[in-house]
């Protein structure tokens, strides 16, 4: 009996060795080329921006009573330093660098970048002038208006598709921020000899949104370039100037007749290209 079982069992190893040797070889795992658009990349970028800012003032006149006047001239000299300065537009050139990081799922990718920038000419100005008789005095008044960004940088998230493995279209969105400059000019002069003047300039630094979207195209092994659209807006700068009057016309000497509280708001448009490196993404391994 017991050769018969070893016999079994040599016979039984013998075919299994047989039927393994048979067998298909299972081909090695294989892996997939790099993602072109995955990882982290830098960059350069330049265009053109326009800037849409705006400046409106409201005066608050000090009581007749404290200035030791008849009723009706401080309330008079405000109204006509109350209005909106027409400040507009301006066109000028941005320019600075960016850097991101994406990642890809099939055809849809997905990231975030960071950028910052300077701009050239992109102070605007206007100035307001209103004329009325004010207690039976003609008084005229002129105010100036000048507002620029000094910087501007964004930090914004990028969904995109991938149109073909080397075309990507992105809509973007998120943080913008920069430092504005502000400055508000008043001078007010009355046929009775008054002579009142105020001024004031701030610098500060706003945080906003953008919003925008874009293509980008992969030109070579990690080089690409891309066209894009972005709209900003920081929101607005709050600060006040308040109006005395000068000793060449002893009225008001050392006093405040009016409180202008003034509101700059500061946005744009911007158009650009740019250029990205991009350092590689993982390799996927394929199944």
């Amino acid at each position: 009996m017991k050769k018969v079982v070893v016999g079994l069992a040599a016979a039984m190893l013998s075919t299994l060795a047989a039927q393994a040797a048979d067998m298909p070889v299972k081909a090695p795992m294989a892996a997939a080329p790099p993602c072109l658009w995955c990882g982290f990349y830098v960059g350069l970028n330049a265009g053109y921006v326009r800037t849409d800012n705006g400046m409106s003032v409201v005066s608050t006149p000090t009581p007749d009573a404290t200035l030791g006047v008849v009723p009706g001239v401080s309330e008079g000299l405000a109204a006509l330093s109350t209005g909106g300065l027409p400040v507009g537009r301006t066109d000028g050139f941005i320019g600075g660098a960016q850097a991101g990081y994406n990642w890809a799922a099939g055809r849809f990718l997905a990231g975030i970048e960071a950028d910052i920038q300077g701009l050239s000419n992109n102070r605007t100005t206007g100035t307001l002038v209103n004329s009325a008789v004010v207690v039976g005095s003609l008084v005229t008044s002129t105010q100036t208006g000048s507002m620029s960004t000094s910087y501007l940088g964004t930090v914004r998230g990028r969904v995109g598709l991938l149109a073909t493995p080397n075309w990507l279209l992105y809509v973007t969105g998120g943080l913008a921020y920069g430092q504005v400059n502000a400055t508000n000019t008043l001078a007010q002069t009355g046929a009775n000899g008054f002579i009142g003047a105020g001024s004031v300039s701030i610098t500060d630094t706003r945080a906003g949104w953008t919003i925008g979207g874009g293509g980008e195209w992969m030109i070579a092994p990690k080089w690409s370039v891309k066209a894009e659209y972005l709209h900003y807006d920081l929101g607005s700068v709050r600060f006040t100037n308040g109006a005395t009057g000068t000793p060449a016309s002893n009225f008001f000497v050392g006093q405040v007749f009016q409180t202008n509280a003034i509101s700059a708001s500061f946005r744009g448009d911007i158009v650009r290209a740019g250029v990205n490196y991009h350092f590689g993404g993982p390799v996927v391994a394929r199944y």
